[in-house]
Formats: structure tokens, sequence, C-alpha cells
């Protein structure tokens, strides 16, 4: 072979390898959870009741949120990979593409935005962080406890915070970090640790699940910070994040128009220009832009119901969490819950 012709021969070997590379990173995440059928979702690894294995796999308040997508996209609830992990390996899978969105009790913060090229599709719930001892430990305030260990997670923004309400107080507490939740769960059961400090819907799941008896534990009224829980997907892909944040507010806007998985049929008939746009009835612009099929938010709400369904049946009187719905109800019911104009 000549050297020119060897040349030309390496100069096209080259521009193979690299249109192809730019070929496949130009693909995406939404185009990718097309072709493959389903959708890959991390979800939190505690196994108690806000995420739990049910008849036909995990189940919960998030991993409800998984299913949300699943239907939106599929209009199959069961079109979805879940696979419970850490925060801190779900995040990164996220970042790596290895799985399409994490949804679980999980910090929106300016780190994990910047440095993980991480963004929120939606706040699925608005928390803080609290504190809960065994009872009988803490007489009055937390801040006028002079003497306490404290378990913590270590890979968590609830340390930091930990150390600020410390600082603050110029409390003398011990603090024993954990690499993984179940290390600190079982210390602090183990009565290794006074007090336990996470958000408080983790803290409320884990003293509905106590082993011996819930009244064992005071989940304490101090909240020292704001932890809007997250879905996190990908910055690579903002449209692929655009489908997951109107499917979530799908749920909501379900709730704020009275729609739920049992009368959407009611609502067809509907004069409401902003439902008959959710349910299908008459054109929603940008639906076909994407891809997504005319009737995906009914396929969301007959699948999954309302956020008012959801929140109920996992999280509700009605669950074994029984929690209050408090900064998580409807904007016009005094709440944090808002969607933009579906329009």
């Amino acid at each position: 072979m000549k050297p020119f012709t060897a040349i030309i021969v390496f100069s096209a070997l080259l521009f193979s390898l690299a249109f192809g590379e730019a070929t496949a990173a130009s693909e995406s995440i939404l185009d990718r959870v097309r072709e493959r059928g389903y959708v890959k979702c991390a979800i939190g690894n505690r196994l108690v009741g806000d995420t739990r294995i049910g008849e036909t796999g995990y189940e919960g308040f998030f991993p409800e949120f998984c299913r949300v997508v699943a239907l939106a996209l599929f209009g199959d609830r069961n079109a979805v990979e879940m696979s419970p992990t850490l925060i801190r390996y779900g995040l990164q899978s996220v970042s790596e593409g290895e799985v399409d969105i994490y949804v679980s009790n999980v910090t929106w913060t300016f780190s994990r935005d910047m440095s993980l090229k991480l963004t929120p599709a939606a706040v699925l719930y608005y928390d803080g962080q609290g504190f809960m001892s065994h009872r009988g430990t803490v007489q009055g305030a937390l801040a006028e406890l002079s003497d306490a260990t404290v378990c913590v997670s270590r890979a968590t923004t609830t340390i930091g915070n930990l150390e600020d309400y410390i600082a603050l107080h110029g409390l003398s507490w011990r603090v024993e970090a954990f690499e993984s939740s179940q290390g600190r769960n079982d210390a602090f059961f183990s009565r290794r640790c006074d007090l336990l400090t996470t958000d408080r819907f983790a803290l409320a799941t884990m003293r509905s699940a106590a082993m011996d008896d819930p009244h064992n534990y005071v989940l304490h009224d101090e909240i020292i910070s704001k932890e809007p829980l997250v879905a996190y997907v990908s910055t690579m892909d903002m449209m692929w994040g655009n489908v997951v944040r109107w499917a979530i507010f799908a749920t909501i806007l379900a709730e704020e128009k009275g729609i739920t998985s049992e009368n959407y049929r009611d609502h067809l008939e509907s004069r409401d220009p902003v439902v008959r746009r959710l349910l299908g009835v008459d054109e929603s612009p940008g639906s076909e832009a994407v891809g997504l099929s005319p009737y995906w938010a009914r396929n969301v709400i007959s699948g999954a119901g309302n956020y008012g369904e959801i929140f109920g049946r996992y999280l509700g009187e009605g669950s074994e969490m029984k929690m209050k719905r408090g900064a998580n109800r409807l904007w016009k019911d005094g709440g944090l819950l808002y969607t933009p104009p579906f329009r």
C-alpha cells in the first residue's frame, strides 16, 4: 500500500470511529428509553414503609412515580426496571447513564446539580431534617440536651446540617457517622445512639416499622433544614427531564381538578379546557413533538391515580405510615404543590 493511500485509509478509519462515537453520544436518553421499551429507575434501598416488595415488584410512594413515568411513555405501569441503591450510587448511576431516573428520599441541592450534572425533574415531597429519640431520653427541647450521641449517614446532606445545628447551639453531642442507612438504623435501635437524624419522612417510616413498638420512639418537632425530595435526571437530555417532570405534574393537576383513577371517565365530557387537554380529549400541544400518546396523562391517572391518591395509598391515614399532608397539600389548600400551566 502506498503511503498516500495508507494516510487516506487511516484518516477514513479515524473519521468512522469519531462519527460512530458522536452518533452514539447524540442518541438521547428519551430515544434510548423508547427503543428499550421500559424505564430504568433507581430507587431507595430501604425496603420498609415507603418502599417495599409487593405482588408486582417494588411498590411504595417513590417507586410509584417510576411507574407514573412508565405509564406516560408506554401506558404500562410495569414497563419499568427498578434497582434499590444507596443515595450516592443512585445519583452516580444517573450521572453516568446507567439508569434513567433516581427516585427516592434524595434532597435537591446546589452541589448535586453542579458537580454531578443532575437536575430535578420535580419535587415529589417537601420535607425537613428532624430527630427521633428513644422515649424518655429527651426532656424538653433538643437544643437543651447537653450530652447525646447522634447516629447519622455519612454521604448525605444530613451530616452537614447536623454539624451546623451542633455548632449553632454550642452542643457537645458526639456524632456517629455510618456509610449506610441500615448501619445507622441498626446502631440507633440497638441503643448505641440517643438520637437518630435524617429526613422526617424517613424517620416516620422507621418508627412505623419498628420491630418492638413504634410508641417507644419519639419523633421531635424540631426541623433544622429544608429538604425538597426530588426525582433526579441527567442534564444530558433536558427533553427527557421534561417528560418525567410533566408525568409527575399530571398527578398534581389531576388532584387539583378532582380527577381520580375511579372517576376520570366522568371528566371526558368536561367543558374545562385544561381537563380536556389533560385527558387527551382535545389536543395537547407538545405531546406529539416528543412522541407521547394523546392519552398519556389519562394513562397516568387511570393507572396510578392523582397525587392525593398516591399519597393516601402509601403515606396517609390509609397506610401504615399515617402521615399528614402538611406542606404537601395543594397550593389552594395552603400547601406547596403547584403546577405550571398545562397548555
